[in-house]
């Protein structure tokens, strides 16, 4: 089972049809994008999706079709989870082969370190996360603003919070040490006990926008 994220950048860098040729090649069975639109579009999955971004909004200038996050499965989406944000947040129950998991795509401090949006979206993911996560296999991914390894970044704060959240839901961020990265997939441990993960990156030379990509290869 592959699990992926990645921010497009708003398709800034006009490069979609090759983001298309990627997305594709890695041919994940969850994908969480960020910073993304309607104009990538996937055959052979379900997609449940933040609300569309209006053309003016958070003072930022947005082109029809685009959305802060999507979730996209090859796999039956069942009961979409009410989010504190609906333009920031979505969370969706995908029945697996490993059962049941809640994901939960998001970004965190929709303009970077920037406060009071920053700890806003924050502290609103961690109120979705208390009645959303309890009792249920999750998986949180997407843009968390948020760098685990290495150099704290946008704070130790920001850092030391989430890793508490972590803890406290018992889940387990599978990417927390590659250095430098904002983007993250944090599974609970009850659905990667007894399994191996490995995970792998792209866009390392950030041709196709201004991210890393992720991918977990999660296997019995």
């Amino acid at each position: 089972m592959k699990i992926a994220t990645w921010n497009l950048q708003r398709l800034e860098k006009n490069r979609n049809q090759q983001i298309l040729d990627k997305l594709a090649d890695i041919n994940a069975d969850i994908l969480v994008l960020t910073e993304t639109s309607s104009k990538i579009h996937l055959d052979n999955y379900n997609c449940v999706s933040t609300d569309p971004l209006p053309t003016n909004f958070d003072g930022i200038k947005y082109d029809a079709g685009e959305n802060r996050v999507s979730i996209w499965a090859k796999y039956k989406t069942a009961t979409q989870h009410k989010t504190f944000d609906s333009f920031t947040t979505v969370c969706t129950d995908i029945e697996t082969p490993f059962g049941r998991l809640t994901v939960y795509g998001s970004i965190i401090g929709v303009f970077a370190n920037r406060q009071p949006r920053f700890d806003n979206d924050l502290n609103g993911q961690l109120a979705d996360f208390e009645k959303i996560f309890i009792g249920r296999q999750v998986c949180f991914a997407g843009d968390l603003n948020v760098i685990f390894s290495g150099r704290a970044w946008p704070s130790n704060k920001a850092r030391q919070t989430l890793v508490d959240a972590f803890e406290n839901y018992n889940l387990t961020n599978t990417t927390a040490n590659i250095d430098g990265t904002v983007d993250h997939i944090v599974l609970s441990n009850s659905f990667i006990d007894n399994k191996h993960f490995q995970i792998d990156t792209w866009n390392t030379d950030k041709k196709l926008s201004d991210h890393v990509g992720h991918l977990l290869t999660l296997t019995l």
